[in-house]
């Protein structure tokens, strides 16, 4: 049996007492947010917020829910979704993951109680802990109110989230595959000159895009530089237009020569977006010129790009298998956290087409 992590070892490895460890980890005050996430890292890489499961039993009115999700058991499940960034409820994308998750509680018989906080300060004086029978995060949530919810000890899915301090389920699309396969549908289409266009810092999901898409071009044989387009890695905003801006700068250099690519690959619609938008606004025809894919299909977000092959992230079975697995957890609390991973569909449309023959490199043009 593995050695027990004690909160004096964590203690002794930052040359703090055991007092600011034990205030850091429940979330208490007198401790520097600094402080705090230095305690919170160390803990997690020594694997102590692992063994910190909650082995609380469940009520008896949470096991007539679990089993039959009748009137009798009702009972109230926390949503918990930031208002940062795009992530909010009028969005195409959250939104519709909310929706998921509100339509399947309602099938199950349990209430849904949504929470838009973005630090932990206040989240006792919002909720009664002991009325709740579990805790959805969907989508980015900082890692001080992820410790607040840990420490309340009920069962957390997070849904399009990871944080590697946090044990918990997650529901996920498959990202990575998605991404994989909609740029082996343009090597089908003879494209051999293909970029990614997205912060890959912004996000896991945006990241495990990435590693999808150098995964299906370094099977195909296909050298990749990235160097020459690293700005297109690193957008800096999230608004669109000076998203446009960037990709608009990173690529001017490269009209009228041999190196612009004959097809992007962007980490979600919004991206395609202002890419398309850089596209026309430098004279390059989408897609007679050059094609654009996007990732999520929020068209309804994005009028002018209704045409735009992208994947179809099914939002709404996001958020009903996070209600699914946050059920299958309050019966298995014991068992080891899981990641479950939604297919996505590749929805061909005419943002892409084959290149133009004197387009392609020349060792393809001559065959």
């Amino acid at each position: 049996m593995s050695q027990k992590i004690t909160m004096q070892e964590i203690a002794d490895r930052l040359s703090v007492s055991k007092y600011v460890v034990s205030k850091a980890l429940s979330g208490k005050s007198g401790v520097s947010e600094a402080t705090r996430q230095k305690v919170v890292q160390m803990a997690g890489q020594l694997g102590y917020l692992a063994q910190k499961k909650p082995n609380t039993p469940l009520a008896d009115s949470d096991k007539r829910w679990v089993s039959n999700g009748t009137e009798e058991g009702r009972s109230t499940v926390l949503v918990l979704m930031p208002n940062i960034r795009h992530q909010t409820k009028e969005s195409s994308y959250w939104g519709k993951i909310l929706d998921g998750i509100s339509k399947e509680l309602e099938n199950r018989g349990a209430d849904m109680l949504t929470l838009t906080l973005n630090s932990a300060e206040g989240l006792n004086s919002s909720l009664r802990p002991q009325g709740l029978a579990g805790v959805i995060g969907v989508g980015e949530i900082s890692r001080s109110l992820l410790l607040e919810v840990q420490r309340l000890g009920l069962p957390l899915v997070l849904l399009d989230h990871d944080d590697p301090f946090i044990s918990a389920d997650q529901v996920f699309a498959n990202n990575r595959d998605s991404a994989y396969r909609i740029v082996q549908y343009l090597l089908g289409l003879d494209h051999r000159s293909v970029q990614f266009i997205g912060n890959t810092a912004f996000s896991k999901s945006f990241r495990e895009r990435w590693q999808g898409f150098r995964e299906a071009l370094e099977e195909a044989g296909i050298a990749y530089l990235p160097e020459t387009f690293q700005k297109l890695l690193h957008l800096e905003q999230l608004d669109a237009q000076v998203q446009e801006e960037q990709i608009r700068e990173a690529l001017r250099p490269h009209l009228g020569r041999t190196t612009l690519p004959s097809a992007f690959v962007c980490a979600n619609d919004r991206v395609a977006s202002a890419a398309v938008a850089a596209l026309r606004s430098l004279g390059v025809s989408v897609p007679d010129e050059v094609s654009v894919t996007g990732f999520d299909n929020i068209e309804a977000d994005y009028p002018n790009l209704q045409e735009l092959t992208t994947v179809n992230v099914i939002k709404e079975i996001i958020g009903k298998r996070g209600v699914d697995v946050l059920f299958w957890r309050m019966a298995n609390r014991d068992l080891p956290a899981e990641t479950i991973l939604i297919r996505g569909d590749i929805l061909v449309r005419k943002s892409t087409v084959t290149p133009r023959i004197h387009d392609l490199p020349h060792e393809l043009s001559r065959t």
